[in-house]
């Protein structure tokens, strides 16, 4: 399939690009500045100038599917970035497409006051997103990942709507991500993930159906 991958640039982003380049999808990846399209480049995507405040939207021509990785980061422009940019991308996607959409949040996004307080504000932002989402009419999955590594990835998770405490590589989320886009029984669901000894596939089949919940 064709992915487009907003946040490419950013820790699980680019893995994601990699990944799915690896896999043979065609994947345009957002990016702001030359270094980081010259990356996307060497992983084998086309890299798409733009950014979340102006024109971004070309990412999507042609896209069958979006993965959302982006996030304000050290920059603590949560508001804009993980809070109004994510809405403005699930409204653009509701009427153009496509309705495919992965959304790597964060655990801890419904009960932020039990997280360490340095969180709270951003997850209080991503739990008003991620709402937004979740209320719009697209084929959306929600992956909130536990503390991130960049250990190599073990393709062993565990998963649940609220995990046990614990962390992830960002290799096991990417690959989580595009486990995801290949399996539709994950629309509609919203889960937590950290590192466990399930392996994808299992982890994802185990998963209640929301359609009964």
């Amino acid at each position: 399939m064709k992915i487009a991958v907003i946040g490419a640039a950013g820790g699980v982003g680019r893995r994601v690009v990699a990944q799915a380049a690896r896999a043979e999808h065609q994947v345009a990846a957002l990016v702001r500045r030359d270094e980081q399209a010259d990356m996307m480049s060497l992983y084998g995507a086309k890299p798409v100038m733009g950014d979340l405040a102006g024109d971004w939207q070309s990412v999507l021509d042609g896209a069958d599917a979006v993965v959302w990785a982006a996030g304000a980061g050290a920059s603590g422009d949560y508001a804009a970035i993980d809070g109004e940019a994510l809405k403005r991308v699930a409204d653009t996607l509701v009427e153009r497409g496509p309705k495919r959409l992965i959304v790597v949040s964060s655990m801890g996004v419904d009960r932020p006051e039990q997280m360490p307080p340095f969180l709270q504000q951003v997850l209080k932002v991503k739990a008003d997103s991620d709402s937004y989402v979740q209320g719009r009419a697209l084929d959306w999955t929600i992956v909130r990942p536990g503390g991130l590594t960049d250990e190599l990835g073990s393709g062993k998770v565990t998963l649940g709507t609220h995990a046990p405490g614990g962390s992830i590589s960002r290799d096991d989320v990417a690959a989580l991500v595009l486990a995801c886009l290949n399996d539709p029984s994950t629309v509609g669901q919203t889960f937590e993930a950290v590192a466990g000894d399930q392996g994808l596939t299992d982890a994802l089949g185990g998963l209640p159906d929301p359609s009964t919940r």
